[in-house]
């Protein structure tokens, strides 16, 4: 079986949870100022916990774009964002129902690098989902393990051409970090990216993306016709997230992953025993061998006595021929 490969990754940010957190410790605003004021500590309590990745820390938003205009932590259409509801943030930007519409945000030590991070790792991040999907639904139906692992191999390595993208909205926030142990704090930007298609462009994203797992010869004509079956679907899995359904894909994907990586396992454990028996042969080999040397070096031994023999008796039988001839 082959080694699976360890696919690039762009460490994508998602907000998790929104709650109010309270401080009236000295922060930094907008421009850049410090101080503990009456607007400083408002600013703190309509901030947004993001959701920690640890729970011994404590996370706040101290500041965050529009701030000097008192505009919120965290707006309305970031959070229908967050949450799949791309219909009320069409609704509230006045974009055409028709459009589709995705979200993008990453995290970095600057705003340019969050930035940066949340741009680029874009098309990353939607080519994710479209491998989620294929592994997890075609997956599912593949009883032959070496074509489930070709599929993940064909799925991983395709890429989703972003092309015909309009970018609608950006907002970035930093966010201050306090373990609570250690009381050691950090901070770092979190950007957020909204970009609309029309469903041409997004029907052409998904062809693409197909195209590049059919075209792969490792695949049989079995499990390419599965995964054109779910072109269709793909395509309408635009920008609405239904949770129950992004459950169960997420369920279907975690468990070919497991049989993946029991199957990987399983090789790696017959490759291990393979090399044990190898060793072993090879090891036996190597005193079957030194056994022919020794009785090799043990022939040539008793040939040498054979031959020391052989020349005392002629030696005795000249002596005997001599003392004979004298006489």
């Amino acid at each position: 079986m082959k080694k699976m490969y360890s696919k690039a990754a762009v460490t994508i940010a998602a907000i998790a949870g929104l709650s109010v957190f309270v401080s009236c410790g000295t922060t930094s605003n907008s421009a850049g100022t410090t101080g503990s004021t009456s607007s400083d500590t408002k600013a703190m309590a309509a901030s947004a916990v993001v959701a920690p990745q640890k729970s011994q820390d404590e996370f706040a938003v101290v500041d965050w774009f529009g701030r000097a205009l008192d505009e919120p932590a965290a707006p309305t259409w970031l959070k229908n964002m967050s949450r799949g509801n791309s219909d009320l943030f069409k609704k509230e930007k006045g974009l055409e129902p028709g459009r589709i519409v995705k979200f993008s945000s990453a995290t970095g030590r600057t705003e340019p690098e969050a930035q940066a991070f949340s741009r680029a790792g874009f098309a990353y991040s939607q080519a994710a989902e479209l491998n989620q999907k294929v592994i997890g639904r075609v997956g599912q139906g593949l009883n032959d393990e070496g074509q489930l692992e070709a599929l993940y191999l064909a799925a991983s390595e395709s890429k989703a051409q972003m092309a015909g993208l309009r970018e609608e909205l950006t907002f970035w926030q930093k966010v201050r970090s306090k373990n609570i142990e250690t009381q050691e704090t950090r901070e770092y930007y979190i950007y957020y990216t909204v970009y609309s298609m029309d469903k041409a462009t997004w029907d052409a994203i998904v062809q693409n993306y197909m195209q590049q797992i059919l075209t792969k010869d490792t695949l049989t004509s079995e499990t390419k016709q599965k995964v054109g079956a779910l072109f269709s679907e793909m395509k309408e899995d635009s920008d609405k997230v239904d949770a129950k359904k992004a459950e169960e894909e997420k369920k279907l994907y975690d468990a070919q992953m497991a049989r993946i990586r029991e199957n990987e396992a399983k090789a790696n454990a017959e490759a291990a025993r393979a090399k044990a028996d190898a060793a072993a042969s090879s090891a036996e080999a190597a005193k079957a061998s030194q056994k022919t040397a020794e009785a090799a070096l043990e022939a040539k031994k008793i040939d040498a006595e054979e031959a020391r023999a052989r020349r005392a008796a002629e030696e005795a039988r000249e002596n005997l021929e001599w003392m004979q001839y004298l006489e």
